[in-house]
């Protein structure tokens, strides 16, 4: 089921509403610019409630699949993106030090605001800042060296080796 894009979050809060469903990449811009594709639709459980401060609240869980571009072999990976959110339904600026640090603040101007738009955000956070494959699985493996994968043998050696441990005896 296709998630309202437009919604009254605090109507929703007051009615202790529960939304779920998807959104499509159309509905997702800065998404689809920022990877190489969207795989599957972000899906989407957002609960929206007053809580004992008498505060309106969004939370939720996001899930989706994204293909972006290997940085070490340039190739494209699937990353599987989740992610849990808190947002408080604030009017201006003038009450972001009455949002406690656990939630995000989410600016409600006007009665109306952007669901797809809070999502994404969200969705954008949880992008890792460089995407590899799993190890063994990238063509850009091939270019390591074997200290690189992860064989330090040679490693322990070198330092049994090394010149200046004589140094380190004498001070001693």
């Amino acid at each position: 089921m296709a998630l309202p894009t437009l919604i009254d979050p605090r109507k929703l809060a007051n009615q202790g509403i529960v939304l779920e469903g998807q959104f499509h990449d159309q509905h997702l811009p800065r998404l689809a610019e920022a990877v190489a594709s969207i795989e599957t639709p972000l899906s989407a459980l957002v609960k929206f409630e007053i809580d004992e401060a008498r505060a309106k609240v969004a939370s939720g869980t996001l899930n989706i699949s994204v293909s972006a571009v290997c940085q070490r072999c340039l190739d494209p990976v699937t990353v599987t993106l989740s992610s849990d959110f808190a947002a408080q339904v604030i009017w201006s600026e003038d009450q972001l030090c009455n949002v406690p640090s656990d939630r995000e603040p989410w600016i409600v101007v006007d009665k109306m605001a952007s669901l797809n738009e809070l999502l994404e955000d969200e969705i954008l956070l949880a992008l890792p800042t460089v995407n590899y494959h799993e190890d063994g699985l990238c063509t850009g493996d091939t270019f390591l060296s074997e200290d690189e994968r992860g064989n330090n043998e040679e490693d322990d050696q070198v330092v049994a080796d090394n010149p200046f441990n004589i140094l380190q005896q004498l001070k001693k």
